[in-house]
């Protein structure tokens, strides 16, 4: 008799949970961590497993300073960078990963040439865009 109390019991707590409404659950949630999208999406000339995003964009005495994201799968970038829009030129100015306050600037940057298609072709064609409207 006590061993068919204690199959009772089991088989009632096993079925419990499944009869739920779905309200209250005993299992640990698994929620997947959504990166945090900011700013204005940078339309790209070449498809890429990622998307950039124009978070701010301001002068820089002749120049146009910005701070853009990439968010793809599997990381979350920072990017500071100096525009020269009338030369078609940048310098990387500074980067982090997951936020703004890791951005850690560089000392000693150096002018760039652009490479027609990169990411960061498009972000000084959006940028350079957005400057002159």
């Amino acid at each position: 008799m006590k061993s068919l109390k204690i199959l009772a019991l089991i088989t009632a707590s096993t079925l419990l949970p499944a009869c739920s409404d779905g309200s209250s659950s005993a299992a640990p949630s698994q929620s997947q961590a959504t990166p945090v999208v900011e700013g204005e999406l940078i339309p790209r000339s070449m498809s890429e497993q990622a998307s950039y995003y124009l978070i701010t964009s301001e002068p820089d005495g002749e120049y146009v300073r910005t701070v853009h994201s990439r968010i793809s799968s599997s990381s979350h970038g920072y990017s500071v960078t100096r525009i020269d829009c009338s030369n078609r030129r940048y310098q990387d100015l500074g980067y982090g990963e997951d936020r703004q306050s890791n951005i850690k600037m560089y000392d000693n940057v150096q002018w760039a040439e652009l490479v027609s298609g990169s990411s960061k072709d498009d972000l000084v064609i959006f940028a350079c865009n957005r400057t002159q409207q």
